[in-house]
């Protein structure tokens, strides 16, 4: 009793949230490797999401400072793939905003891979789902099979592949004690 009292009074706010997000105990390998892969992946995407917005957002600012004509280049090539002069930036904020959202999404989900909680496939994939269908359905398929390279392609489906796998693993390890996200032993 005195242990864990002094346990807590010795713990920052910084190992207070870890112990909310990621409990007190390891996973096993299996799901550290799918988390870590994950992870990996996600922070490219993320990444790039941000930095696509704040390269179209502060497009103005880029070209007084650089001279680089961005708004011509994005008009150009949203011309070249059928869209209205113009339709096209507005079209890739909106793109890399719902990105932005769906891959904070996909980051809850990973997150509670790492828990072990088996309704992280509502956030993963939903996640990954919207950025897709946003990209196929707000932008258009020319889009996709054009400028999105054969890498991202690959990188998209391993990052899924890893969430249909790690669904199948804790399937079959929790089948007989199910956990999720509204359970009452969180700090497991």
């Amino acid at each position: 009793m005195v242990d864990s009292l002094n346990e807590a009074k010795n713990s920052t706010f910084w190992d207070k949230i870890g112990v909310v997000i990621f409990g007190k105990k390891a996973p096993d390998a299996m799901t550290k490797v799918s988390f870590y892969l994950s992870l990996t992946l996600w922070l490219m995407f993320f990444t790039w999401s941000l930095l696509s917005f704040g390269a179209i957002y502060f497009r103005e600012t880029i070209q007084n400072e650089k001279q680089i004509p961005v708004s011509d280049m994005i008009n150009e090539r949203g011309l070249e793939l059928g869209f209205d002069s113009g339709d096209f930036i507005d079209r890739l904020l909106v793109f890399h905003s719902i990105g932005i959202i769906a891959w904070i999404l996909v980051l809850i989900g990973i997150i509670m891979i790492w828990r072990q909680f088996s309704n992280y496939v509502y956030f993963f994939f939903g996640g990954t789902t919207l950025y897709f269908l946003t990209m196929i359905f707000y932008l258009n398929l020319d889009y996709y099979l054009e400028d999105t390279t054969f890498f991202d392609k690959i990188a998209f489906i391993a990052l899924n592949l890893i969430g249909v796998i790690n669904t199948l693993l804790l399937k079959s390890s929790k089948s007989e004690n199910p956990k999720g996200l509204f359970d009452e032993n969180l700090q497991d």
